[in-house]
């Protein structure tokens, strides 16, 4: 039989590397604390200690880490999580957002907002920063007027609407199918303004397999109908990731996703889905958080 693992074995060779890779340095107690009572917390029946809390600059707390070994499925911890996630919420302004992890598994929790879900890797504190902005100041997409400079046909209205309405309904991804040269283009980019104008997407990310479809995404999308809005193409040798819009083809994010933490992008959105991008390149589709909207004929 394979050897168990305890619990602390999980946290030490496994979940510390973790947090590390997210710059989470443990060494660095104004970044990351271990086992801090959480104040106020009926000690009973899990002795009101947190795993990990992880801090803002200022010292709130932004999130908090419950470990548990590899053995122990670590979904049966979020009633923990929750009490202590809620407790804090009471000496703070905002509730912390919440992970559970075993080494093998982590899920990102966002106690009232958003069911769990598997993610990837730990979020930076960056990330977690853009995530407590995004909950503090979005507002529903159904309640910001659609720009009609940038799409002025039914269609295309209904299309954002709908989108729209699978998102507030809690789905994670969805579908734009829209036949050749009824204006995918500038539907995307509607879309993707009212994303930004309710405060629900900060960064933005445009996936196509060919350089043409991502140049047009950039020049004839981006420039020209977001034009206030910093925008940048990725490319393996030279990328910057201070803009707000990326546009970039597959095969180069295969090389470079990696270099970006899982929560980095908000909302992705996927070209020519219908030509099996999915299939072929489906660890880096789900490296990331990001909601996502594929567009195909």
């Amino acid at each position: 039989m394979p050897r168990q693992i305890s619990e602390d074995q999980t946290r030490k060779q496994m979940i510390d590397p973790q947090l590390e890779q997210a710059g989470w340095y443990l060494r660095d107690h104004s970044k990351v604390k271990i086992e801090i009572p959480v104040d106020g917390y009926d000690a009973k029946p899990w002795n009101g200690i947190s795993d990990y809390i992880l801090l803002r600059e200022n010292g709130d707390i932004l999130a908090v880490v419950e470990a548990k070994k590899t053995s122990v499925d670590v979904r049966l911890a979020e009633a923990q999580l929750t009490h202590y996630v809620t407790e804090i919420e009471k000496h703070q302004g905002f509730r912390p957002f919440g992970f559970l992890a075993n080494g093998l598994e982590i899920h990102f929790v966002d106690v009232g907002h958003a069911p769990k879900r598997e993610v990837f890797g730990f979020f930076t504190r960056e990330d977690l920063e853009n995530l407590l902005y995004i909950r503090q100041n979005a507002k529903p997409l159904s309640s910001v007027e659609i720009n009609n400079q940038i799409v002025d046909r039914s269609y295309q209205h209904e299309a954002i609407r709908r989108v729209g309405e699978a998102f507030a309904n809690g789905k994670r991804k969805a579908l734009i199918v829209m036949a050749t040269g009824t204006g995918k283009t500038r539907t995307t980019m509607g879309l993707i303004d009212v994303f930004m104008r309710s405060n629900q997407a900060r960064r933005i990310l445009f996936v196509a397999d060919r350089d043409a479809l991502v140049d047009q995404a950039k020049e004839d999308g981006f420039e020209k109908f977001l034009p206030q809005e910093p925008c940048t193409r990725l490319r393996t040798y030279d990328f910057d990731t201070t803009k707000r819009l990326y546009a970039v083809t597959l095969q180069t994010l295969s090389n470079i996703f990696e270099q970006f933490s899982p929560a980095f992008f908000d909302l992705i959105v996927f070209d020519e889905v219908h030509r099996s991008i999915y299939n072929k390149f489906n660890e880096v589709l789900e490296y990331f958080d990001a909601r996502q909207v594929g567009l195909t004929a």
